[in-house]
């Protein structure tokens, strides 16, 4: 049985997904469901290859983030903001699958997994004192969750795995920014 509104004919994904209908609403509501019930909303996402809603999803992230970073470092900022995110989530999907190997769904579970935390973590990387919390928070504790359940793998070893590749990535773009 198929999850609603999701078919050959429409880019809306399952009940736990960002609805490009409405994108504001969809945004927000998707928000609360995954700061909330953040097991819930990695159970209920759907397990299948289809790239279409994650995507639109980092796009618009994408903008969102493009406009809080014009004004929070310029346009230089604001351009790496669009154009940044897709590739870069889908460069560390594969690091986070590798990490997270032997689960039962393959990589592009993983990737619909990490476009949803990373969608919102982008314009929160605007504000200078919240960049760094909102990092560790869906970095490590979302994407564990996620992890967990979406690729059917132990907690534990979700949250290790994780810890060492949000770990890395915070200190080196920590270092970048001191050196």
């Amino acid at each position: 049985m198929a999850k609603r509104g999701y078919n050959r004919d429409t880019i809306r994904g399952g009940a736990s997904e960002w609805d490009v209908s409405r994108p504001f609403s969809s945004y927000l509501r998707v928000l609360g469901r995954l700061l909330v019930h953040p097991i819930r909303f990695f159970e209920l996402l759907p397990k299948v290859p289809d790239p279409r809603a994650p995507g639109l999803f980092l796009a618009f992230s994408s903008i969102l983030a493009a406009l809080a970073w014009f004004f929070a470092g310029g346009i230089y900022a604001s351009l790496a903001a669009l154009l940044l995110p897709l590739p870069l989530s889908l460069v560390l999907a594969g690091v986070y699958h590798l990490a997270a190997w032997g689960g039962r769904y393959g990589y592009a579970v993983t990737w619909r997994t990490l476009a949803y935390p990373i969608g919102y973590l982008l314009p929160l990387t605007a504000v200078p004192g919240l960049r760094w919390f909102a990092a560790v928070y869906f970095g490590i504790l979302l994407l564990a969750v996620g992890l967990a359940v979406a690729k059917e793998i132990g907690f534990g070893r979700a949250f290790l795995s994780c810890l060492v590749v949000t770990g890395i990535l915070l200190f080196a773009a920590y270092s970048n920014l001191e050196g």
